[in-house]
């Protein structure tokens, strides 16, 4: 069977060059044109790769922008236009030296904007506010499934499964106490309540984000269980013509018929584009087991669904890897490539993407022996050199699948899980080494309390990862 190399974009890393890296090495006009809000907690940043931090109310109160223009954005900007790396930026930094041929992040985040945008962006004074062109919020953490490296702050199931059964108990390495609290005490509003953060977001969307959107992408917990979703589809659907941003729902899909239909009707009755994110990285027993509560059958027929109706222009898959289903990884790649097939005929593309989980630490990828992690490695790039496989795979795509290969087999101390803030401290000053041994015995911890709570089983899910599992 004849071999190709699916991996390189000449293209994209001349635009790099050109237009990032020439302005500074650090420039990101995510930093400026794309943001992620979280009104449930009141918490805002740049991408969803940074910490997220606090948005003034007393600010929001006075100036709805203030929602994406914090000081810490504006003091972050500053420092792009400086050439300095922020240190909460730590994604990007760490994927670009790992491959420095790769295309992070800030490549692709940035590329929103046109060139003029990102020169204005460039010479405009760090201070100024500015209008989004991509937003992804969140108005509640109401969801119905708890995934393994999910936590109460965004999971309502999470939440509650806390309350019942109390704190997960001796995860040493986990500082940012993902497992410990149902995080009641963080969230702006109870439910069926008012919530600030989300007037001040209706106020700034029909003075001038409305205009200036290209995407929104709305996010959760799981959005289509939450009542200001559908208020805003409501009001899309009484304001033709007011906004042509894109509608990006981003869903875990895991629904029953009567859920499908209503959100299919409302996209009959916008004129806006809508695409659908929806969530899996892994296929029957092991999806099941990493998002607990999914049904994979279910979910694959409501997939189907999506794929045959007219008003949804376009399906991308968000994968979300940890060290659990990147065992299955391959065997999802070939699932994904049959379903895009079957997409085609109906003019849909099915776009995928992946990134790995950085917190908590201990389920990362990088607690995998390095011999598994070779392995897997070894299977990716065995997949992606098959010739079928450039027929149906864009390079976007490649280049996420790329980027993991690469982070499997190379990377050894990809984050810090005390770096729960924003700070203005360089990047270089933050790196630090983990503990890989007290993060794989946490690895264990936990997941034996997981299956004990979520009625599991580890070893049989992931026979791969027994051996290893049980020697821990």
């Amino acid at each position: 069977m004849k071999k190709i190399n699916l991996y390189s974009n000449d293209l994209s890393a001349e635009w790099k060059q050109r237009v990032l890296n020439s302005k500074s090495p650090s420039f990101c006009g995510a930093k400026w044109y794309n943001a992620s809000v979280w009104l449930q907690q009141g918490w805002t940043t740049s991408c969803h790769h940074n910490p997220p931090h606090s948005i003034s109310l007393e600010e929001i109160r006075k100036n709805p922008r203030a929602i994406h223009n914090t000081q810490i954005k504006k003091d972050e900007r500053a420092m792009m236009q400086r050439g300095e790396k922020p240190a909460n930026c730590q994604f990007c930094w760490v994927m670009e030296e790992t491959d420095p041929t790769a295309l992070a992040d800030r490549y692709w985040l940035s590329t929103i904007a046109d060139e003029d945008q990102l020169q204005y962006a460039f010479e405009l004074p760090s201070d100024q506010d500015v209008d989004l062109l991509y937003l992804e919020i969140a108005f509640d953490r109401t969801c119905q499934l708890a995934c393994s490296y999910c936590c109460p702050s965004i999971s309502s199931t999470w939440a509650t499964d806390i309350r019942n059964n109390g704190a997960y108990e001796g995860l040493d390495t986990d500082r940012r106490n993902h497992y410990i609290s149902p995080c009641d005490d963080s969230m702006t509003s109870k439910p069926n309540e008012q919530n600030e953060y989300a007037d001040a977001f209706f106020k700034w969307w029909e003075d001038s984000l409305a205009g200036s959107l290209k995407q929104l992408r709305i996010t959760g917990g799981e959005p289509l269980m939450s009542p200001s979703i559908w208020r805003l589809l409501d009001w899309l659907e009484a304001n033709p013509g007011k906004s042509e941003c894109r509608i990006e729902m981003t869903t875990n899909l895991a629904y029953d018929d009567a859920v499908v239909d209503k959100f299919l009707a409302k996209c009959k009755n916008i004129q806006q584009p809508v695409w659908a994110y929806v969530s899996s990285e892994s296929v029957g027993k092991k999806g099941e087991y990493v998002r607990d509560g999914l049904n994979w059958n279910q979910w694959e027929r409501n997939l189907d669904r999506l794929i045959q109706s007219p008003d949804i222009e376009n399906i991308s898959i968000v994968g979300t890897i940890n060290a659990p289903n990147a065992e299955g990884f391959v065997e999802f790649l070939q699932w994904l490539l049959q379903k895009k097939k079957i997409a085609k005929p109906y003019g849909k593309t099915l776009m995928f993407t992946i990134n790995p989980v950085r917190f908590p630490t201990f389920q990362n990828i990088v607690v995998l022996p390095e011999s598994i992690r070779q392995q897997i490695a070894d299977e990716i790039d065995d997949f992606m050199s098959d010739n079928s496989v450039h027929q149906v795979i864009d390079h976007l795509e490649r280049d996420h699948i790329r980027r993991l290969s690469t982070y499997l087999r190379n990377v050894v101390d990809p984050h810090k899980e005390d770096l729960t803030k924003h700070d203005l401290t360089p990047y270089e000053l933050q790196q630090g080494q983990n503990d890989i041994l007290a993060l794989q015995k946490d690895f264990k911890k936990f997941f034996n309390q997981y299956d004990k709570r979520r009625n599991k089983n580890f070893q049989d899910t992931f026979p791969r990862l027994a051996e290893w599992y049980n020697s821990l």
